[in-house]
């Protein structure tokens, strides 16, 4: 089965979907971190013992997009046309009123409507929105993918080393004074892999600097071992990880910012 322009569109829905196990566990980690005392939130972070641990960068970074919704907020979920699994049953167990908007260039491979009112196919370096158009704005594992080689999603995309700070630019642009832009990336030792960078120090703080004029920026940065699953850890000991250093099905670090709109 083929999309127009043959794009393949089995090998998408593979990757939305499988390992189904894999996916559930997700969504229970994050539950398992949600009964915990999260009250501190944003000052801080609560992970159980063990967390997510064998699974994907994706344990930490639902939890922390659940942990910045409210109901009734607008929220603009950035590359939703091939979320996994776990982010659509994060999405499911949102309480009411739900007020989500995706964009993404490529059309979604699953039913979007039940999750998302509004949907664009659209380029997050230029959106159809006007300015303060959200209170939230979620760009999970998407920015190192922005320039880089999309075709196995679309064939509309465009190779562009500075998309990812655009992109940047024009998420501040449309979030509401006092709203927030989450973005997670994987990080560790810089690596092209084609579709996708794995980001260091210096490509990521360039991308925070374009923030801080017009934001309050936090930083949290996240570490996958099989002693202990992912944890928190300062930026340098991420240093010399690579994306594929632990075999757990994704990043072996993880760089997490919330930009909170002044």
């Amino acid at each position: 089965m083929t999309l127009p322009g043959s794009i393949p569109i089995l090998p998408r829905i593979k990757r939305l979907f499988r390992p189904a196990d894999i996916q559930v566990s997700l969504y229970r980690e994050m539950q398992r971190a949600l009964a915990l005392d999260q009250s501190r939130f944003p000052e801080a972070i609560s992970l159980p013992d063990n967390y997510g641990k064998g699974l994907p960068e994706r344990a930490v970074e639902i939890l922390i997009a659940r942990l910045t919704y409210a109901p009734g907020k607008r929220v603009l979920d950035v590359g939703y046309a091939n979320i996994m699994k776990s982010h659509a049953m994060m999405l499911r167990s949102l309480p009411s009123p739900r007020n989500l908007t995706g964009i993404d260039i490529a059309e979604p491979v699953y039913d979007a409507s039940e999750f998302y009112q509004q949907a664009h196919r659209a380029d997050i370096t230029h959106t159809p929105f006007d300015a303060a158009s959200f209170d939230l704005v979620w760009c999970i594992s998407s920015l190192e993918h922005f320039g880089m080689d999309n075709s196995g999603y679309t064939a509309d995309f465009v190779r562009d080393a500075l998309m990812d700070a655009q992109a940047v630019r024009e998420m501040l642009r449309i979030v509401a004074p006092a709203g927030q832009v989450l973005i997670t990336v994987p990080y560790g030792r810089y690596e092209d892999l084609g579709t996708q960078r794995n980001y260091d120090r210096e490509h990521w703080q360039s991308l925070l600097t374009i923030g801080r004029p017009l934001a309050h920026v936090r930083e949290w940065y996240f570490r996958h071992t099989f002693g202990r699953g992912w944890h928190e850890v300062d930026a340098e000991q991420l240093r010399y990880v690579g994306y594929y250093d632990q075999a757990n099905a994704g990043a072996g670090g993880l760089a997490v910012a919330l930009m909170t709109r002044t």
